[in-house]
């Protein structure tokens, strides 16, 4: 189980396993980039379908294999992939051609001109082509190549077909509707002589990869999931789209990397234009897709009824469509920025017009009803009036989501917002939820003005904003607006929450804004570092599940209570009772009334809290089952994302793939930093690149003192932990172990216990024996697998015994901190090499080895073994498995006595005296 936490290895690689900067595109493990030559077009992953194409064509009792997929995806980039993999082949390229599918052998016209003389019946073409392609490919295997399958002309596909048949050929072919070929080729698929490969679009981890080779510089997470948005994995409409992002501005080249600008926009008609998935539609597939783009969806039976349920069929075959079933059969564009962009190039007439067509049917108003946002954009795309109220409600719809950017977009297109204290307020909860904290101060400003004039939830709800937006903005104190409400509570004679007064009105009303500002205070606590106040003032919502009849706000207040009291939990001490609070929030969070901005809130809070407690893996397995939003920010989506992933990265000794993925984040934050992550960010990058060479960059990176004020107090601790994790590779490491434990007694009356442990085992890594004793005192009555090996490893130091030293070593490679492992190993064999201890030192360094990935046995430069030279190395190595030293000079052909000068030297650095102590050391290389 993973139990690292936030704190990771003090000690710098040798400089021969450093790492170098970052490569423009870095594929991870199973996902190749490769460049065809020639081509524009990147290859990316896609190892099983590549593979199995190959098979089929390689097999002697196959025909091949037919690649099927909608337009866009990279059937042809697979094709050509086939194709290059096919040495010693002979290959016959063939293009279907709509326009030429009625001539017979058009396909075939280049081939049959090579057939001396006139051919004619179809019997002759057959045995006078199979005679000429088996002299021209001289006994190699016969392979076609063929593009678009469908179109291939009749006779052309029959004379085909026969070469297949006879085993004279096999074939790769590349077909949208496998419907549409030649029935030769559907015969010989039945018979399971051609193997069908049904392409899928580009994975979100592919795309990524796909947009950086495309650009040759890595892009932010947040651009990803933008393109992605709108192409939804379609490799030529992303190719398209990512063009089009480019020259609008909306993506943009920031230092190494490329950011997403925000309220950039202008980008729907290039995106509409160039889309493979819309270029071949017939006017009534695309006014269907218009409609369907204008509402969000369509139930299946209003679409059927407008239109024609085949022309449903094809767009859905083409991947432009698809169909949900829950609650109900629903049609819907595959991507949903696909159907924005299509909104937004609708006609105004045609927009009023399918309006118009819409509410006329049956049902049709229900639907629209569901979905406010879309219905007021769709009125103002047709030109049509928007009532006030609907407007407040669609974007207060959105802002509920985590779509502050569209409630943004959607308030400028509503012309009555001065009038509507409501839209103002929401105009400043979009603002601030994209961390628009300029937008935020004027809609805040306009309500302060009117503040006797709102009603009672307008003005809590403002107060409950404002104390948001001076937190984020570090001006003013943000509990008075929150004092300011309680007071309007008392004044308007409804108790806080808890002690509802008599009237059910009131006690509904009292409840609801009670419950507000409960929430806020809570929020504020958390942000301020304030744990144990969350710990005694929550304790009440510890065990309440929701019920059936849980209303929106009711769930919303809930989870949000549940996880700022589990963070409070995991953050002091993450116990069985935390982990029995994690499983009922998240069976809360499964509640369908939950909206995804607040199931995505708590996900982010509580995973923090797992992370920092080193206890990630139980807190992932636990909410494993909580769904993210798909359109607002998670710990599963945006840079968050990958700063955590980068953390993990740094534990598992992956520093160059960390630094790779902070690039990007880095740049997207110093444009749009919502949540005050970027001294984090910047702080993390710096230290991993006092890890490499890169630290003249590094040192650029450290945020300047002040920077985080306004970010939240984990962020602010944690910006803070990897700047002296940083100081400590380039500067005093008695220094910076001493502030790490000056630390400790602030987290520890904030109720972050866990952040106390982090410091005095980061202190301990450096050296500091002082840190052993509180580490063991504190960790003694932790119940965590983070607390587990800080026991182990305080006590292995105090007692110095080997033996509990090599328990925490296993403990830490088990939860993943390879980096944890070997400065735990490292602590140890300097113990055992300044007590000339030779027994210890080897044990220890057997057992890292053994524990350790294969990848990192000689790259962590823990020991003594990093100072052997190549040469060295493999004379130890040689001698460690009994070969005499005439031996060894034999094998390497060199003087015996250059062996025994080099073995002098390992004896020396490794502290053996024997060849039976020197195999101790490299069990792997002498078991292989």
């Amino acid at each position: 189980m993973r139990s690292h936490s936030l704190v990771h290895t003090l000690v710098p690689p040798p400089a021969a396993a450093r790492p170098t900067r970052w490569h423009p595109v870095q594929a991870p493990p199973g996902h190749p980039v490769q460049v065809l030559p020639g081509a524009s077009v990147r290859f990316i992953g896609r190892m099983a379908e590549t593979e199995s194409a190959l098979q089929a064509v390689r097999d002697p009792d196959s025909s091949g294999a037919v690649v099927v997929g909608p337009p866009g995806v990279g059937k042809t980039a697979l094709l050509h992939q086939v194709l290059r993999s096919l040495d010693g082949s002979y290959v016959v390229r063939v293009r279907g051609i709509r326009s030429s599918a009625s001539f017979s052998y058009r396909a075939l016209g280049f081939l049959l001109s090579e057939v001396p003389g006139t051919v004619t019946h179809p019997a002759l073409v057959l045995s006078a082509v199979s005679a000429h392609l088996r002299e021209e490919a001289g006994g190699r295997r016969i392979v076609f190549a063929i593009d678009n399958a469908e179109h291939l002309d009749k006779a052309s596909s029959t004379l085909i077909g026969q070469l297949l048949s006879g085993d004279s050929a096999s074939a790769v072919l590349t077909v949208t509707d496998f419907a549409q070929a030649d029935p030769v080729f559907m015969g010989l698929w039945r018979a399971s002589s051609l193997r069908r490969i049904d392409l899928r679009p580009l994975s979100f981890e592919d795309t990524v990869l796909f947009v950086a080779s495309e650009l040759g510089a890595p892009v932010s997470r947040e651009g990803v999931e933008a393109l992605w948005s709108v192409a939804g994995g379609n490799a030529q409409a992303t190719r398209a789209s990512l063009q089009g992002f480019v020259q609008r501005g909306v993506l943009a080249r920031r230092g190494e990397a490329w950011v997403l600008l925000p309220n950039r926009k202008g980008i729907g008609h290039d995106v509409v234009s160039t889309s493979p998935l819309l270029r071949t539609l017939t006017r009534n597939q695309r006014r269907i897709v218009d409609l369907v783009s204008l509402a969000g969806g369509l139930p299946w039976q209003d679409a059927a009824r407008l239109a024609d349920p085949s022309e449903l069929d094809a767009l859905q075959d083409a991947g432009i469509l698809v169909v949900l079933a829950d609650p109900e059969p629903c049609v819907r564009l595959a991507a949903d920025g696909l159907a924005d962009a299509v909104a937004e190039q609708v006609p105004e007439e045609e927009a009023a017009r399918l309006y118009q067509d819409l509410r006329s049917r049956p049902g049709a108003a229900r639907y629209l009803a569901d979905d406010p946002a879309r219905e007021v954009g769709w009125l103002i795309q047709a030109g049509l009036s928007v009532d006030v109220q609907l407007g407040v409600t669609a974007v207060e719809t959105l802002n509920r989501s985590g779509q502050h950017r569209r409630a943004a977009d959607l308030i400028r297109m509503i012309t009555t917002r001065r009038q509507s204290p409501e839209l103002a307020l929401e105009a400043m909860i979009a603002a601030l939820g994209q961390g628009h904290l300029k937008d935020a101060t004027v809609a805040s400003a306009t309500l302060s003005a009117a503040e006797v004039e709102l009603d009672r939830e307008v003005l809590i709800r403002y107060l409950v904003e404002e104390s948001r937006l001076r937190r984020l903005h570090a001006v003013g104190d943000p509990a008075l607006p929150l004092d300011r409400a309680d007071e309007r509570l008392t004044s308007w004679g409804l108790d806080r929450i808890g002690q509802p007064p008599g009237d059910a009105q009131d006690r509904s009303e009292s409840v609801s804004l009670g419950r507000r500002v409960l929430v806020a205070r809570a929020e504020l606590a958390s942000f301020e570092g304030r744990y144990r106040d969350n710990l005694a003032d929550l304790e009440g919502v510890r065990q309440t599940e929701l019920s059936s009849s849980s209303g929106r706000e009711e769930c919303a207040s809930l989870v949000a209570l549940q996880s700022l009291l589990l963070e409070a939990m995991v953050l002091q001490e993450p116990t069985e009772p935390a982990l029995r609070l994690a499983g009922v929030l998240a069976r809360n969070l499964s509640h369908p009334q939950v909206a995804h901005q607040a199931a995505d809130a708590a996900l982010l809070r509580v995973e923090v809290a797992f992370l920092v407690a080193g206890n990630w893996a139980a807190g992932r397995m636990i909410f494993s089952g909580s769904r993210p939003s798909s359109s607002s920010w998670s710990l599963h989506r945006g840079s968050l994302a990958d700063v955590a992933v980068a953390l993990d990265l740094i534990a598992r000794e992956r520093v160059r793939d960390a630094t790779a993925l902070l690039e990007p984040v880095v740049e997207q934050l110093r444009v749009a930093d919502r949540y005050g992550l970027l001294p984090l960010a910047e702080a993390v990058l710096t230290y991993c690149d006092a890890l490499t060479p890169a630290l003249d960059r590094g040192v650029a990176h450290l945020p300047p003192a002040g920077r985080a004020k306004g970010s939240p107090w984990m962020v602010r601790r944690a910006t803070r932990h990897y700047q002296l994790l940083s100081q400590a590779l380039t500067g005093s490491r008695a220094e910076v172990a001493l502030q790490l434990q000056e630390r400790v007694p602030s987290d520890r009356r904030r109720g972050a216990t866990m952040w106390a442990v982090s410091s005095l085992l980061s202190a301990l890594r450096l050296g500091s024996r002082a840190a052993a004793a509180e580490l063991e005192a504190l960790s003694e009555n932790l119940d965590a697998p983070l607390a587990e090996v800080c026991l182990l490893y305080a006590k292995a130091i105090l007692q110095a015994d080997t033996g509990l030293l090599i328990r925490a070593v296993e403990a830490a490679a088990a939860s993943g901190d390879y980096r944890l492992a070997a400065d735990i190993a490292r602590s140890g064999i300097d113990q055992a090499l300044a007590d000339d201890d030779r027994t210890a030192y080897r044990l220890i360094h057997r057992r890292l080895r053994e524990v350790l990935p294969e990848r990192l046995k000689d790259g962590l430069g823990v020991t003594a073994l990093g100072l052997l030279t190549a040469r060295e190395r493999e004379i130890a190595v040689l001698a460690a498995t009994g070969r005499s030293n005439r031996a060894i000079a034999q094998h390497m052909y060199v003087s015996v006595r250059t062996v025994e000068g080099h073995l002098y030297q390992v004896y020396s650095k490794l502290s053996v005296n024997t060849r039976a102590e020197l195999a101790e050391l490299f069990p792997a290389e002498i078991d292989s």
